[in-house]
């Protein structure tokens, strides 16, 4: 009776760690969302937000970056702009992606790799709804990327 306990109970873990997604998951945004929520529903890296005026600049830290992130970080970033749309005090947003490079002398130190930014007038005419098929780099007011990031 034991071993068949056992066996339900490693065949109930099993199946639960074979059904995770990684995709980032939905956000019910209303009245008491605040950006921080969304950010940290989005990302799992450390970040930290500034508001002032509707101005809203978010920076994230991500230390585990590996190549082919570029993609990554572009479609949270797609999402988290879609998800700040839905917010009424939120004028215009700035996503800012800080990795830890490697300088000519060895040393490492965090460097700027994406920054995003929207006006207010680009943000409210984007059609945030279908946010997936949305080409970022081209809709943003400001883009800029490291050149470690490559095309």
């Amino acid at each position: 009776m034991k071993k068949l306990f056992y066996l339900f109970l490693l065949t109930t873990l099993l199946l639960s760690a074979c059904g995770k997604n990684t995709a980032p998951k939905e956000v019910a945004v209303d009245k008491n969302t605040s950006v921080e929520d969304i950010v940290r529903a989005i990302v799992k890296n450390k970040f930290t937000v500034e508001k002032k005026n509707g101005i809203v600049s978010i920076s994230i830290q991500d230390n585990d970056v590996k190549k082919g992130m570029k993609n990554q970080m572009l479609k949270d970033s797609t999402k988290i702009f879609a998800e700040l749309s839905k917010l009424q005090n939120v004028k215009t947003p700035a996503i800012s992606w800080y990795a830890p490079l490697t300088g000519s002398k060895g040393g490492k130190s965090m460097t700027e790799l994406l920054n995003i930014y929207f006006s207010e007038e680009d943000f409210k005419k984007t059609n945030w709804a279908n946010y997936t098929q949305l080409n970022i780099e081209s809709i943003a007011t400001h883009y800029h990327q490291d050149a470690s990031l490559g095309q």
